[in-house]
């Protein structure tokens, strides 16, 4: 097929990945059945990418004339809303139905927990956002950050991950049930705060013991569902561990890197990106988030690597959340760019010469340094695609006198 022909349905525009070969050049983007950016237009095909491509399950590559010679450096691209508005406010409405119905009944109904009715509202509109974000597939998501109040901040929280979390299920072709059950347990994770005073949940600084009462709404949200046989196991768990880490930090529990791996579902380690995510971008009102492309940067310097004493998340769990959300939420941009500085896995220090858009975490780069940050005697070009178990580990940002630095903002959350 010949790239420049023109359809009146981009879909048309395909080439089987079987076909293809190394070295082979695209005269326009090309793109996954996700619309993920596989290769800008005119670079070469890398063997390393055809193995992946093929071991990943990719068969064919889209392209779409009406988009050639779009997207050049510096422009923005228009990106319609992944979710329509109505679809929108109907989940913050039925986020806000469920946080007072709990509050309500921890006050005067203790013991009781979700009806049948709310969780049955709650799957059938889950099931809905997949439904409408399957069909937008290149859509973006904008996280709102101007909040009326700290119940709206509750409210647009929960609301934002269950979203994120249907769309990441969807994404990374979870079974059906266990996509309903991500975005339901975004729906739910955080009920446990509505048993806490609004004095505590309201104050901008913490004290120690009220920091340990806010930490305990994971418990308390899984003691109210424990029991409930209408609640997915996933869900009870996600209400419970999403503020895991791996690195002991993390609550109720504290779980080291062992027992993260081993005690915390694939699913639920997840969510928690999602959740830290959405808190990173909006921290609240009155407080200043990070932009998303910020916190993704940020969050990638949290992966675990064998240099790292301080970490909190596993690289194949950020690698996931990459590839499924992180277009859709970053504007259908990458959060990383040819000449960013990165440290990898091994310890060494380089700069990116070009990123893989289907694997992040595995770019091109010409080392620097090595592991004992001496400088390099000749320069070793490596190409992280290739050695698939090495990845960028940290991302360093200049500061305001150009010098290089690693974000190392506090979480601007403390739940």
């Amino acid at each position: 097929m010949n790239p420049t022909d023109k359809n009146e349905n981009p879909r048309d525009n395909q080439v089987e990945v079987k076909s293809l070969s190394p070295g082979h050049r695209f005269s326009m983007d090309v793109y996954d059945s996700d619309n993920n950016l596989i290769l800008e237009a005119h670079t070469p095909l890398s063997q390393a990418i055809l193995n992946h491509l093929r071991a990943s399950g990719v068969h064919r590559l889209y392209f779409d004339p009406s988009k050639a010679g779009a997207d050049k450096p510096g422009d923005e691209p228009v990106k319609k809303s992944i979710l329509s508005e109505e679809l929108r406010d109907e989940t913050y409405q039925h986020t806000k139905s469920i946080l007072e119905e709990m509050r309500y009944n921890f006050i005067n109904n203790p013991g009781e927990s979700i009806s049948k009715a709310t969780i049955d509202k709650s799957r059938v509109l889950v099931d809905k956002i997949i439904s409408e974000t399957e069909k937008n597939s290149d859509g973006i998501f904008d996280i709102v950050t101007r909040l009326k109040d700290m119940d709206d901040f509750y409210y647009q929280h929960s609301m934002n991950v269950s979203i994120l979390a249907s769309i990441l299920a969807s994404r990374l072709d979870f079974k059906p049930e266990l996509q309903s059950a991500m975005g339901v347990g975004g729906l739910f994770h955080d009920i446990g705060f509505t048993s806490i005073s609004k004095d505590i949940l309201n104050k901008a600084q913490l004290s120690d013991s009220e920091f340990d009462i806010m930490k305990s709404h994971t418990h308390v949200g899984y003691k109210f569902v424990e029991k409930n046989p209408r609640m997915h196991d996933i869900e009870k768990r996600i209400i419970l561990l999403h503020h895991e880490r791996a690195d002991g930090e993390g609550y109720p529990y504290g779980f080291d890197l062992d027992q993260y791996q081993n005690n915390v579902p694939r699913e639920v380690r997840l969510f928690g990106l999602i959740d830290n995510f959405n808190l990173l971008v909006m921290p609240g009102p009155g407080k200043e988030g990070l932009t998303p492309r910020g916190a993704m940067r940020f969050m990638v310097n949290m992966i675990h690597a064998p240099y790292k004493t301080k970490f909190s998340f596993l690289p194949s769990d950020i690698r996931d959340f990459l590839r499924a959300l992180g277009f859709i939420i970053n504007r259908g941009r990458n959060f990383m760019n040819a000449g960013d500085l990165v440290r990898i896995s091994t310890g060494e220090i380089g700069i990116i010469e070009e990123m893989n858009r289907l694997y992040p975490l595995n770019p091109r780069v010409r080392l620097i340094k090595n592991s004992k940050m001496e400088n390099m005697t000749r320069p070793v070009v490596v190409d992280l695609i290739k050695t698939y178990k090495e990845y960028v580990a940290n991302i360093y940002d200049r500061n305001s006198a150009g010098q290089y630095s690693l974000n190392r903002q506090e979480q601007a959350n403390r739940t």
